[in-house]
């Protein structure tokens, strides 16, 4: 007699685009924590349900091998990865079984170079916090995943931190189809991005700057600057976009999907991915003030001329991150008691 666990393969358009959701990286093990899981049919059900409307028919990984899937899949997504979950430390650990291996990213950078569309997301102090390696498929299509997170300091002094956010106006969004209908887009805190030169790789949304600021707990410096939470690019005939954290369109508790106008920049972001034209990655003029700000080794870090100063800034973030829990992988009870 048949499990009634087992697994059904579900129905396929033949003509549909085929929209794939990676369940295979630990997206499961957010749910240790307390919060929701990661999943398609979790936190990303309002994005599938996006894709749905746009035409595509939506399943997760792990019913058959990842290339049998990439190879009729005309969309990848991944959302964040992660390791095991340690209740007493408050942290992740790495799971070997739930990290990319040298294969997956082969047969991702495939699937890309010949024609597919990815779409990847990160959490806040990028690989240092999930314990993840997404940073290696990143890095190959040439951006590095920042172990930072971009915080507005002035609002986390009065917000609770799972209520803190950020606004990136519509001319921080430098490349012009982003910005259909779209007045502004609220991120919580998340990782940035570098842009490594001679790639063919564009900021898509870009942080404030000012007090809205970035802290690398790896390298405990901090940036000022107007850095990538999200990029975009091309890759042989295949395009991407990646985002530094989730929040921005998910569904769970402290999902922003509907607020402001998230859901029709995702919307944006998803058409540019399914198009079958000509990629468009020219940055708006309006974004101009921007640029130079965002590429890798430009000098973006605080500067040693004032060294004291530079540690006392430091060691008053770190007191205030900490003081919030931003630096731990705290649990459900221990954020909401």
């Amino acid at each position: 007699m048949q499990s009634k666990k087992t697994l059904q393969k579900p129905i396929l358009s033949e003509t549909a685009p085929l929209a794939v959701f990676d369940a295979s990286h630990g997206q499961a093990n957010w749910a240790q924590t307390g919060f929701t899981s990661r999943e398609m049919h979790t936190n990303y059900a309002g994005m599938m349900e996006l894709l749905c409307r746009l035409g595509c028919t939506c399943v997760p990984t792990g019913l058959e091998p990842l290339p049998a899937l990439l190879r009729r899949a005309r969309l990848f997504v991944i959302p964040p990865s992660t390791g095991r979950y340690n209740a007493a430390k408050k942290c992740w650990q790495a799971q070997p079984e739930a990290l990319f291996t040298a294969e997956n990213i082969r047969d991702i950078l495939r699937f890309v170079q010949d024609g597919g569309r990815l779409v990847a997301f990160a959490y806040r102090f990028g690989d240092s916090f999930t314990n993840s390696n997404l940073r290696e498929l990143v890095s190959s299509l040439g951006c590095l995943l920042n172990d930072d997170a971009v915080v507005d300091l002035q609002l986390l002094r009065n917000t609770h931190p799972l209520d803190s956010y950020f606004d990136t106006p519509q001319m921080l969004l430098p490349l012009g189809w982003s910005r259909h209908r779209v007045t502004a887009v609220r991120w919580r805190t998340m990782a940035t991005f570098s842009i490594l030169p001679g790639v063919n790789v564009r900021p898509l949304a870009l942080s404030a700057g000012g007090s809205c600021i970035s802290f690398n707990r790896s390298l405990r410096k901090i940036s000022f600057a107007s850095l990538p939470v999200a990029v975009a690019g091309q890759l042989g005939r295949g395009r991407f976009a990646m985002f530094g954290g989730p929040h921005a369109f998910e569904t769970g508790s402290f999902g922003l999907l509907t607020s402001h106008d998230n859901a029709q920049f995702l919307q944006n972001v998803l058409r540019w991915l399914l198009d079958e034209g000509e990629a468009d990655l020219h940055v708006e003029p309006t974004a101009h003030h921007a640029l130079g700000t965002f590429y890798f080794n430009n000098g973006l870090e605080i500067t040693r001329q004032d060294a004291a100063h530079d540690q006392q800034t430091v060691a008053y973030v770190e007191r205030v991150l900490r003081r919030t829990g931003i630096l731990k992988a705290l649990d459900r009870p221990q954020w909401l008691p």
